[in-house]
Formats: C-alpha cells, sequence, structure tokens
C-alpha cells in the first residue's frame, strides 16, 4: 500500500492508495477516476486506487462543459485522451498539477527554492560535505524525510541549472574567472616544466574549468584566439609529461643503486 500526503483546506492528510488486488480484499468498490464522485475511490490509469477529493464543472463562454477531477493522487482535466498516471506525479512530488513536469518550473521563483540554492552553493565551495538534513530543513521542514525531498528537487534539470549560474555568479565575484583558470594552467605549466611536479595546481585548474563549463567537451568554443591558447596548453602539457616520463625512466637504475 503505498501513501500520499496531501495539504487540503489548510490542513496536511495522509491518504491511502490500494491495488487492485488490496482494494478487494478491503472491500473497497472503485470506478475509473474519470466516473468518481467526490468522497469515492477510483484508479488511475497506472493502477493505484484512492479517493477523489474534489470534482467540478465549468462552462466556458460557448457554453460547453468541461469537468476537472482531482484525486488525491493527481488531477485532471476529463477528456477522452486525458490520464492520470500517480508514478509520474510521485516522481515528481506533484498531485494537483495536470502537468507535473512543471513542478520544478514553479519551484524556482519561490522564495525557499532560492534560499536552499545559495545555501547549496555554500555548502558546495566549503571544505565540509554537504549537509542534506540542513538543506531539507531549509527547503521543506514540512516533509517526512526533508533530506530526500530537497535531493529530488536538485536531480530536476532546470534546478541544476540554476545551481550552476548562481555557482558561477558566485565564483566571478570572488576573482575565479576564465582569464584566472587559464592564468593558472600557465602557472601550472611552468611548474612542469621546472619541477615536473603540478599535480595540485593542474587538480584544481581541472577543478575550476568544470565549475565554468570551460572543457571542450561541455562547451562548444566560436573564440578562435581561446581556441589556440587551449591547444597549445594541452600541446605543452603532453610535451612535458614525456619529459617527466623519459627522466623517470632515466633516473630508475640510480635510484636502485642508492
Amino acid at each position: 500500500m503505498e501513501q500520499v500526503k496531501r495539504k487540503v483546506n489548510g490542513t496536511f492528510k495522509v491518504y491511502p492508495l490500494y491495488s487492485e488486488s488490496e482494494a478487494e480484499i478491503k472491500n473497497i468498490p472503485f470506478v475509473h477516476w474519470k466516473e468518481v464522485e467526490v468522497g469515492d475511490y477510483g484508479i488511475s490509469d497506472d493502477g493505484f486506487i484512492g479517493e477523489c477529493i474534489g470534482r467540478k464543472t465549468y462552462t466556458d463562454k460557448h457554453k460547453r462543459t468541461k469537468t476537472f477531477v482531482k484525486m488525491c493522487y493527481g488531477a485532471n482535466w476529463i477528456s477522452k485522451n486525458s490520464k492520470i498516471i500517480y508514478i509520474e506525479n510521485k516522481e515528481h512530488n506533484s498531485y494537483a498539477s495536470i502537468k507535473p513536469r512543471n513542478w520544478a518550473e514553479k519551484e524556482l521563483g519561490k522564495t525557499r527554492t532560492k534560499n536552499l540554492i545559495t545555501a547549496y552553493v555554500e555548502q558546495l565551495l566549503s571544505n565540509k560535505p554537504v549537509d542534506w538534513d540542513i538543506l531539507g530543513n531549509i527547503y521543506r521542514p514540512d516533509q517526512k524525510t526533508p533530506a530526500a525531498t530537497v535531493r529530488r528537487l536538485l536531480k530536476q534539470e532546470v534546478v541544476k541549472d540554476m545551481v550552476d549560474k548562481k555557482l558561477k555568479e558566485v565564483l566571478v565575484n570572488k576573482g575565479v574567472t576564465e582569464e584566472f583558470v587559464l592564468d593558472t594552467m600557465l602557472e601550472a605549466i611552468e611548474i612542469a616544466k621546472n619541477k615536473l611536479d603540478a599535480g595540485n595546481l593542474l587538480k584544481a585548474a581541472d577543478n575550476l574549468q568544470d565549475l565554468l563549463e570551460m572543457k571542450p567537451s561541455k562547451k562548444v568554443v566560436t573564440d578562435t584566439l581561446e581556441i589556440g591558447s587551449s591547444t597549445k596548453l594541452l600541446d605543452e602539457i603532453e610535451e612535458n609529461e614525456s619529459k617527466m616520463k623519459l627522466q623517470r625512466k632515466t633516473e630508475s637504475p640510480l635510484d636502485a643503486e642508492e
């Protein structure tokens, strides 16, 4: 048996959902969701049975009538091809929208989501792991498992894009620009030439490239000068790696004698 927690008239209520076999065992009569009245049990198009919490018929300016049904597991207008898919609604944690995929987009404009993204970016840039409990309580402390709720939100593509935008904004404000990344890479190459050890700086530059989406696989670069610079950097890195390997091979007999 599944459960859905909904806010109805300002109060949260938990609605049970049954499979057809469970409903039969409990002697719960049900019809298709398009045929229900308020208080009846209706079955969704993916086989979940739950209570109807609202049904209303509207008349448009052309005097055509159309009926809107609110089930505890979803909602839709009654038409020949309309459907309510509980699993899809559950995935997006949206039971009141006709198109649950719009749920994440709607969340972007809310203060709680903006506060969450600010806190999330701050945690990403700290030297501590992300605390999902803190983020969950910032976003939806009213949920049974706030941490799981916030994880689900942050998996949405539109939210990921907003996080990336905020992250880049914070980095630029701290002086971490594309020019800074290139300067860091050049500095790392110089160290590689002189000391044959640029691991840490190259790793840092690589991480910053990821954050700023400067890698060719993630971003199409149209600036010819930038392409030339990047190619030159890669060539120099490869050349120095070869020199380092050669020097290691040359020094290994001496190391063995010591």
